[in-house]
């Protein structure tokens, strides 16, 4: 399998067109060409304990609604990084991040 991975037509009636490509297709503030989806879920691939860089790798799924039939469904799956955040207690140590400083 080979990413991004796109899903172009709804898998239960196979219309193209789905509510935010609809609602946005006029919108002169979104670059005619731009990927739009309703909902984005992330989910990383890697195990979160053994990160030793400032990002971590992981699924970006993209969901939409057909506009013909209602169905949500996947439009499109691809691997992105994104940047970790640490967050901390005042005055504790967060374990193997000390060059961080």
């Amino acid at each position: 399998m080979y990413f991004p991975m796109e899903f172009p037509r709804c898998p239960i009636c196979r219309c193209a067109d789905t509510i935010c490509r609809h609602a946005c297709a006029d919108e002169p503030s979104i670059p005619k060409g731009t990927f739009v989806s309703l909902d984005k879920v992330f989910t990383p691939i890697q195990d979160l304990n053994k990160i030793t860089t400032p990002t971590v790798k992981g699924i970006l799924l993209h969901f939409d609604i057909c506009a013909r039939c209602g169905t949500r469904y996947c439009t499109k799956a691809e691997i992105i990084s994104v940047p970790v955040t640490i967050q901390h207690r005042s005055g504790s140590e967060i374990k193997g991040l000390g060059a961080l400083r």
